[in-house]
């Protein structure tokens, strides 16, 4: 699976598209499964969940434990979705919320993800650099200086470091939902600039399609996004703001027209446009009648579609020349001899 991704990530057109699953099976290895499968069905490249020992990840004083607690999943039951993900040829990820789950996880998984929450969390970012596999950074609670001190610590901690491979950032803002205002996807913009070496893509939280559409047309190479079976499956606040089936349906084919209209980043001459060339060019034709032998003067010409004879740079092997033929008015100039 570490290759499929490699060859996704640099050689897709669109971006590696994450189905961020999270906690939305709320502990129930069956709708795990049927979310792997609804991923897998639209054509999403990578389905990602949460792994964590609820003891080791918040307080029992905190008012999220109980439902942390009850969406636990054993790595007995995250190995089986492993293997149904493989099956279903997506790729399977889990962000580890402990050191005891990143352990475990790294003999399952391609990929690490290290969240927003856990960006300054410097013991869990270093055991996962040990495991040599490619990582995804969300940005969101820390500024650009934070993010500089990350990303050295991480450049420092990973030995195999491979520019555009290893490190991967997302931008983040960890508001659940992010209102449209909030979103400032010129981040994208801003992390390419300024980390070249690093594959810089998109963790959305907004409501809605448009900003993973947006992020695409910034050039994200990742867009994530949490995804569910259905966006009332319960009060479980991550629901509402995640795509269901038909959404990331609706995301890869909105990307995929995306990407194939921006085309490269360069200047070029499309097949289509050079069939066509010589149909939307001029040439040099005869304005006036032209006697032959008579010497040709500028408001003796004008300028007439197809442009298969003559073309502006030819004007000075024409205007104070003989020409070689009479020309009546909408003639063509043919080159002959340095005559014509």
């Amino acid at each position: 699976m570490l290759s499929i991704f490699k060859k996704k990530i640099s050689l897709n057109k669109r971006p590696f598209i994450v189905a961020e699953v999270g906690n939305n099976h709320e502990g129930n290895i069956n709708n795990a499964i049927k979310l792997i499968d609804k991923a897998s069905e639209a054509g999403a490249d990578a389905v990602k969940f949460q792994t964590y020992k609820t003891n080791l990840f918040v307080s029992k004083r905190s008012k999220s434990y109980k439902r942390l607690k009850k969406f636990e999943l054993s790595y007995e039951y995250f190995e089986k979705l492993s293997k149904h993900a493989k099956k279903r040829k997506i790729i399977f990820f889990s962000t580890p919320l402990d050191h005891a789950s990143a352990i475990f996880l790294n003999k399952i998984q391609p990929i690490f993800k290290i969240s927003s929450s856990d960006n300054n969390h410097k013991s869990l970012m270093e055991l996962i650099t040990k495991f040599e596999k490619p990582i995804f950074l969300s940005t969101g609670l820390i500024n650009n200086a934070e993010l500089k001190k990350i990303y050295r610590f991480l450049k420092s901690k990973i030995k195999k470091f491979k520019p555009n491979f290893s490190l991967n950032l997302l931008h983040c803002v960890s508001s659940y939902p992010v209102k449209n205002e909030n979103a400032n996807l010129n981040s994208i913009k801003f992390l390419q600039n300024n980390y070249k070496d690093c594959n810089i893509g998109y963790s959305d939280h907004t409501v809605g399609n448009q900003a993973c559409v947006t992020a695409a047309i910034l050039g994200s190479k990742i867009i994530e996004k949490h995804f569910t079976l259905n966006k009332n499956f319960s009060n479980f606040r991550d629901h509402q703001l995640s795509m269901d089936p038909r959404d990331l349906n609706e995301i890869i084919n909105k990307i995929d027209q995306v990407t194939s209209q921006l085309g490269k980043v360069d200047i070029i001459v499309s097949k289509n446009e050079l069939i066509n060339k010589n149909m939307y060019r001029r040439s040099i034709a005869a304005k006036n009648y032209i006697k032959k032998n008579s010497i040709v003067n500028e408001k003796d010409i004008c300028f007439l579609r197809p442009g298969i004879f003559t073309n502006q740079n030819d004007l000075k092997k024409i205007i104070g020349k003989k020409s070689f033929k009479t020309l009546n008015p909408g003639d063509f100039f043919h080159l002959k001899k340095k005559r014509f």
